[in-house]
């Protein structure tokens, strides 16, 4: 009775992979055992090495293998074996993430997460420098690497702290809880999407997604080096609203357009938000992200989402402190009691960061009420020696120009300095009532 009963029991199997998904898993395994259905640990294990490190490999071997001394085992098994770790629940992917970062249950230690977080953001930036469309950003060096895993890392070795407080700090010495990883997790997308991308490209069961993380850089001159690396690109990308994620297009640099105020000024007004990179005399980098279109005028602008930003020597967003909305400064007058340049937060002679309408000096303040920023480099007085601009998200059509036709621009429209005279003295712009109005 009970044998028979025993017959109507089916064992199933908890499907991970779509049928499409585990074939190609399949395939990349039999082809890495030269088309046997057995798949030598040692070459499993080298494989993984060429898209992580060994030890890493070392630690993923361990899972698949679930701890056992093998020399092979069936292709099938580490397909299926492969499903949770990768296509699993949000508990059985942190299980893996703990695992590779040498943790476990009572959790994992702050430089075995640093050195982690710096294997997967290593892999991924050579994914990235693979892909059409993608290139073009300096090579990233072993200490950009660290100092944006650190970056990405701020919530979690530094929690419940604001980054000014922190700002110049080493990580903590610190043991992280279980519960304080998965949070971290949880929290954070963006470590959690690179690690699922470095992961799909180890073991081919879906394509890489590089829009996922990386803007396309478009609209760029023939020959052009920009300032930034990848890893720099990524962090300040996700920084960025997600409707302005997608697409980078170039403005202005000092290597290609010269050292020119109002070269620079003509690039960047009314072009929408734009992302400005500052290096200086010592090679720190930074800047601001401007939310709005830059307008040519006296008085403060743009909109509580601009935010100032460090890359170099350490890596940091600083957002606004709702203190006043003095985010966004653009003028450039011969006769004005105003100052001439671009300025982001703060105030007047002390800007949380000042670009002078002489060309490659600026300024920083010590402290900015606008920002939760320090001092953003560490001279006060900038010489600044390169300058890039980026236009962010797809470019608006111009409505000045649909079907083949303009509307006839006024003296300001196409004088942005006469238009902020205009501004600065109170006077009302009379041909803004005698326009013709836009036909549908």
């Amino acid at each position: 009775m009970g044998a028979k009963s025993s017959k109507n029991v089916q064992l199933t199997r908890k499907e991970y992979f779509s049928g499409e998904e585990r074939q190609r898993v399949l395939q990349m395994l039999q082809k890495l055992s030269k088309g046997s259905d057995t798949i030598v640990v040692s070459v499993l294990q080298k494989h993984i090495s060429s898209h992580l490190t060994t030890e890493t490999a070392t630690k993923l071997i361990g899972i698949l293998t679930k701890g056992r001394n093998i020399v092979s085992f069936p292709c099938s098994l580490a397909a299926d074996n492969l499903g949770p770790l990768l296509k699993g629940s949000l508990e059985e992917r942190l299980f893996l993430t703990l695992t590779l970062a040498g943790g476990g249950q009572a959790g994992v230690d702050c430089n075995s997460v640093i050195k982690y977080t710096e294997v997967i953001l290593s892999s991924y930036l050579r994914i990235i420098n693979d892909q059409s469309g993608y290139r073009g950003w300096k090579l990233d060096s072993a200490n950009t690497v660290s100092q944006i895993s650190r970056a990405l890392l701020q919530d979690l070795l530094f929690s419940g702290c604001s980054l000014k407080e922190i700002w110049g700090k080493p990580p903590p010495e610190a043991q992280f809880s279980y519960d304080d990883f998965e949070q971290w997790c949880l929290g954070y997308s963006v470590f959690a999407t690179m690690e699922a991308e470095v992961l799909k490209n180890c073991f081919c069961f879906s394509p890489v997604n590089c829009g996922a993380l990386m803007p396309q850089a478009t609209q760029l001159p023939k020959t052009f080096t920009s300032m930034l690396s990848a890893a720099q690109v990524m962090f300040l990308n996700s920084a960025l609203p997600s409707v302005l994620q997608s697409e980078w297009r170039f403005l202005f640099s000092t290597t290609s357009h010269g050292w020119s105020f109002s070269i620079f000024m003509k690039q960047i007004v009314g072009r929408g938000p734009t992302l400005l990179v500052v290096e200086d005399q010592s090679g720190n980098k930074f800047g601001g992200f401007a939310s709005v279109s830059w307008e040519v005028r006296p008085q403060f602008h743009g909109t509580p989402e601009c935010f100032l930003f460090a890359l170099e020597p350490q890596a940091g967003i600083f957002h606004s402190t709702g203190y006043n909305r003095n985010f966004m400064y653009l003028n450039y007058l011969e006769k004005n009691t105003m100052p001439n340049g671009l300025g982001m937060g703060g105030r007047e002679e002390l800007f949380g960061l000042w670009l002078d309408y002489d060309f490659g000096k600026g300024l920083v303040a010590p402290t900015c009420t606008t920002f939760h920023s320090p001092q953003l480099s560490r001279h006060q007085e900038l010489e600044i020696c390169g300058v890039e601009v980026w236009a962010l998200g797809a470019e608006e059509k111009d409505s000045d120009e649909e079907e083949g036709t303009r509307k006839q621009k006024s003296a300001l429209d196409r004088n942005p300095e006469a238009r902020a005279m205009m501004d600065l003295i109170g006077r009302e712009r009379v041909s803004d009532g005698y326009r013709e109005e836009v036909k549908d």
